[in-house]
């Protein structure tokens, strides 16, 4: 199955901030992206990582990358993200989806996956429509699309669940596990084989 990895944000609006190194969103998922590259093949998944480019504005820059994505004949889509917040109390994993049947049960594979990799408070799969935060990456492409926010950069909680190598790996197989687990349940596009 193909899955197609979004880096959250861009190269010019790098998103939230992890207080205890300084990275950005941007710049700490593409190195993650990466470890979940080196992995892939393990679990079945040919995996590609897809960048927004800025300029156009957001909605342009979503539909832009989306559309990159759709040619690349994704499977399923995931655009990694992580949370910030003003109070360092914020804590916790969520995953939000476009409410579809096979978003939700990608959504809710990556969840349970990354609960048990991080150890974090599980805040659950939330249903997003088009127009709220997040919203236009999981309704721009034609395959069934997640946005992961597995910690908050804001919390010495969530910081300290990733600051390591070996956690960072954990995350990166969480996320190809429950892809994996998820499209285990799709139906198959390629019937050629079928005898039904």
């Amino acid at each position: 199955m193909k899955l197609a990895v979004v880096i959250g944000h861009n190269s010019r609006a790098q998103g939230a901030v992890r207080g205890d190194t300084g990275e950005t969103e941007y710049v700490w998922n593409g190195r993650l992206a990466q470890l979940m590259e080196r992995d892939a093949a393990e679990f079945g998944i040919e995996m590609r990582v897809f960048r927004r480019t800025a300029g156009g504005g957001y909605r342009t820059e979503i539909r832009r990358v989306y559309d990159e994505v759709d040619r690349w004949g994704a499977d399923a889509s995931m655009e990694l993200h992580f949370n910030g917040a003003t109070s360092p109390a914020a804590t916790g994993i969520e995953t939000l989806s476009s409410g579809t049947a096979l978003s939700l049960r990608f959504a809710t594979a990556v969840q349970d996956e990354m609960i048990v990799a991080l150890g974090l408070r599980d805040r659950g799969v939330k249903t997003v429509g088009g127009n709220e935060r997040g919203g236009a990456s999981l309704i721009s492409g034609a395959a069934p699309a997640i946005l992961v926010e597995p910690f908050f950069g804001s919390s010495p909680k969530g910081q300290e669940a990733t600051d390591e190598l070996h956690e960072q790996e954990a995350l990166a197989r969480a996320y190809l596990r429950g892809a994996a687990r998820a499209f285990e349940s799709y139906p198959r596009r390629d019937l050629s084989g079928s005898r039904t």
